[in-house]
């Protein structure tokens, strides 16, 4: 796609100015400045054609001209880069100039027709077209998808519709908006219909309108389609200007109660065109908006809590495909039921897969050879099968924004069902140039918004931790990802040779003799690659993911690929001096391979150089976990200014490591993980002043200290904690209850994890004035802590409490159910005492009221 080589090519080439200004002098810089400023021409080009609600030939073939030439530029410009070398600067100069000047001279070209093409077009390009007729609309599949489901047949929605007439019902007198969110197809307008065609919900308003918007919505044609369900339509009433029918419609609703239901709407302009003509009557009106985009909830009304859908589990599925099958009086045959659950949980709990397969059993024979072969290709059948389905879908990737289309599609580098971590999708996002990390959070949680990312977890605190996307958004991802020549995945051997700049294998055999090489960007293979000799010819990769095989032997062929800026693979031998040739690598993932006995690696002292690296993570399997002792930086080293000033996250290193040398090199250090196996080398003094060696690190918001699974020497109480900690982790520390007050002296800490003998003894106990201000998640895992004393004010803000195989504690503080922001107690596999004692504040908090605490009990006894 057009906008996301534009954005790659801009963002490397600040990036060249800014790492290489010795490269970029005189003529240089006034070629690069040039192409700098077509590209933001470009990028407004690309930002206007982006809102136009119909692509004409010429915009594309524009849009063609500028990709093509971009990728070229950014192609000859990294791969002269690649044949650089340091110590020939001047020659480097002379090469980089004469490459950027038959450059500049095609990017011109491109530039005047772009220019020409908008001139001689402008309200095309702008956006700005009228779209007078409304049989010249595209097809919209969303108006039709009801349509597949009987009337009398409504499955996994029975709780939803209680909630929503109770809304409808509801006591508050001013006008309320009741918004209902989810994916496309997942039944936002089915539960609404069903609502709104609710005999108690028809009697108790006066007027009911239901108006479809849509995105290629008119607004003469939903003030009509107002009026019609208000009074009978006539010639005349047709004839009327747009705000005279406003202002009829405002009259009609005057006084009256009515509901309106606003369905599909993607466009705020919509909602507050529309809103105008409903009145505030102070007698209970109610308006249901149904989208799939968060911000228009918010938009609509911030006071209102949006009612989301969410998909069905395995019985409801089978439920409504069973029904759909065989109606609400008939019964699947046995043989027939096994394989029709198979098929159910293939559709990932979305109504609308749900039915396309339902339609397309009913016309095959009812065998179990002919419901096997659908079990097999249930996303071939719905893809295949009707249009509408993906129809539905490619409606939110039309709606995205041209700067979210790259960050999406990349969801599909990852195999089916994959769950991905969040923060390693956002530093790929940066890598391949899309977005730099800093907005990548508020981009991903767009997506989530959006309906088109799922959380899969959170954290403690509630911020998203993995994600994934449904099936059917995958295929449609795929589609997209290979008309756009985005991205190339590898599910089987292929012979087909596609020049994108993407590529991920998925299979066990891959032949990367379809792969066009030499401007190869991005290379994932999830099941191995032990060809290292053959990355030699990917010269420009930024980013190599290899996993499922770990090298036997470190593949220094990889670092001469300087482009790289995300590296992850697996090895059984040290990390090379050489890794630092890879001078612009950001984010680095290596698991070393260790046997049990091995000492500690130690990492290169020329990890130095690195220095744009922004996460280092080296780390080993779960049986035996690997860490590594950082280099305390030279005297040359301080006195050359080198810091990793960029390093933001890094683990895990070994307790010899701390000292106040190697933080003062890495300032803005924000997460932190310590590995260390031998604690008893350390004196008292000594380990203080390893752990008091932290507080050198202002920024560090996450700590992770863990040691090994013997018991081991208690660590000295005089030491401190950085006051910036937000998350801290101790795993095996053994620490004396009475230390605690350390913590609790942390002025913003929100989270706290004591797990596998994080502390040690019988006893907690905390007085009135040993209070925990900022706290907000207490997790508690496999100690031995027996009595629990405490009362509610020392944890004025706690929201949750886990507590995971506590064997030996007797009960929960009876206070914890007055801590009035606490929202959720969670206990796994503790004792029958401890689950009465929270059962108790349940029951107390109910009779009291209040029924916002969850309380979840599993596997005590």
């Amino acid at each position: 796609m057009a906008y996301a080589a534009v954005i790659s090519l801009k963002r490397m080439l600040e990036q060249l100015v800014q790492r290489k200004p010795h490269w970029i002098k005189d003529e240089t810089r006034k070629m690069v400045d040039f192409i700098l400023d077509s590209l933001e021409y470009f990028h407004y080009f690309l930002e206007c054609t982006s809102k136009r609600r119909h692509r004409c030939g010429k915009v594309e073939e524009l849009e063609r001209e500028i990709r093509t030439a971009v990728d070229e530029a950014e192609d000859v410009i990294e791969l002269q880069i690649y044949k650089m070398k340091e110590p020939v600067k001047r020659k480097a100069t002379k090469l980089l100039c004469q490459t950027l000047s038959e450059l500049v001279e095609k990017i011109d070209t491109v530039k005047r027709n772009v220019v020409m093409g908008n001139d001689s077009d402008t309200n095309k390009v702008e956006g700005n077209e009228d779209l007078r007729a409304d049989d010249s609309l595209p097809f919209h599949p969303s108006r039709y998808v009801g349509k597949l489901i009987p009337e009398s047949i409504i499955v996994g929605l029975e709780d939803d519709l209680t909630k929503i007439i109770r809304r409808l019902k509801g006591p508050t007198s001013t006008r309320e908006v009741i918004p209902i969110l989810g994916m496309g197809g997942i039944g936002k307008t089915t539960l609404a219909r069903k609502a709104y065609d609710d005999p108690e919900i028809r009697h108790r308003f006066d007027i009911r309108v239901w108006v479809t918007v849509s995105q290629e919505y008119q607004t003469r044609d939903m003030l009509l389609d107002v009026l019609r369900c208000i009074s009978q339509l006539t010639r005349e009433i047709e004839k009327e200007s747009d705000d005279r029918l406003m202002d009829m419609i405002r009259k009609k609703l005057m006084n009256k109660r009515y509901l309106v239901v606003m369905d599909d709407i993607w466009s705020s302009d919509a909602w507050d065109l529309m809103t105008r003509t409903f009145p505030e009557n102070n007698n209970r009106s109610r308006i249901i908006l149904t989208s799939r985009l968060k911000d228009m909830s918010t938009h609509a009304d911030p006071d209102s809590i949006p009612h989301e859908i969410s998909l069905l589990n395995l019985d409801q599925s089978w439920k409504l495909l069973h029904d759909n099958l065989f109606g609400l009086q008939q019964v699947c045959p046995p043989e027939l039921e096994y394989i029709g659950k198979q098929v159910s949980q293939k559709c990932g709990g979305l109504p609308l897969a749900l039915l396309v397969v339902a339609g397309h059993l009913s016309k095959i024979a009812r065998t179990t050879e002919s419901w096997k072969d659908v079990a097999k290709s249930v996303n071939e059948v719905v893809t295949n099968e009707s249009d509408i389905c993906l129809g539905v879908l490619a409606m939110s990737y039309g709606y995205l924004p041209n700067r979210l289309r790259p960050c999406f599609l990349y969801m599909g580098v990852f195999p089916e069902d994959k769950e991905v971590d969040i923060k390693r999708l956002i530093n790929l996002w940066d890598s391949e140039g899309f977005i730099s990390e800093e907005v990548g959070r508020k981009c991903f949680e767009e997506l989530v918004s959006r309906n088109l990312i799922m959380v899969r977890k959170r954290r403690s605190n509630g911020e998203a931790k993995t994600c994934s996307v449904h099936d059917l958004v995958r295929e449609l991802i795929l589609r997209e990802a290979k008309k756009e020549k985005f991205l190339q995945v590898s599910r089987y051997p292929s012979a087909n040779k596609l020049h994108v700049h993407r590529h991920s294998c998925h299979s066990y055999f891959y032949d990367l003799d379809c792969v066009e090489s030499p401007y190869m960007r991005t290379m994932h293979f999830f099941h191995g690659f032990s060809r290292v000799s053959d990355l030699r010819s990917f010269k420009l990769l930024r980013v190599l993911a290899i996993f499922h095989f770990s090298f036997q032997k470190f593949p220094i062929e990889i670092t001469k690929l300087v482009h790289l800026r995300y590296l992850q693979f697996n090895c059984h031998e040290e990390l090379h001096s050489s890794v630092s040739e890879l001078y612009n690598l950001q984010t680095f993932i290596f698991c070393h391979r260790r046997y049990l006995h091995d000492k500690p690696q130690t990492i290169p002292a020329t990890i130095w150089r690195m220095k744009h690296l922004r996460l280092l993570h080296v780390t080993g399997d779960d049986l035996h976990p690997s860490y590594f002792s950082f280099p305390i930086p030279s005297r040359e080293v301080i006195i050359s200014g080198f810091k990793l000033e960029h390093l933001e996250a890094l683990s895990c290193i070994c307790l010899s490591s701390c000292t106040s040398e190697l933080f003062s090199a890495i300032p803005n250090l924000k997460k932190l993980k310590i590995h260390e196996e031998d604690l008893t080398i350390y004196e008292g003094e000594k380990m203080s002043q390893r752990l008091n060696s932290l507080s050198c690190l202002k920024q560090l918001d996450t700590l992770k200290f863990r040691c090994k699974r013997i018991y081991i020497p208690r660590i000295p109480s005089k030491y401190i904690w950085p006051t910036s900690l937000k998350r801290l982790t101790l795993q095996y520390t053994y620490l004396p209850w009475e230390d605690m007050e350390n913590i609790r002296m942390l002025p913003n800490l929100e989270v706290l994890k004591i797990k596998e003998n994080g502390f040690d003894g019988d006893v907690w106990r905390l007085n009135d004035e040993e209070n925990f201000n900022q706290l907000k998640f207490l997790h508690m895992e496999s100690i031995v802590l027996k009595h629990w004393e405490v009362c509610s004010v020392n944890f004025p803000n706690l929201e949750g409490l886990v507590l995971k195989r506590c064997y030996r504690l007797e009960e929960v503080p009876k206070d914890f159910g007055e801590i009035y922001t606490l929202e959720s107690i969670e206990l796994h596999e503790c004792s029958i005492s401890a689950a009465n004692s929270v059962l108790q504040i349940e029951e107390e908090q109910e009779s009291m009221g209040n029924d916002c605490l969850s309380v979840i009990i599993d596997n005590c006894r």
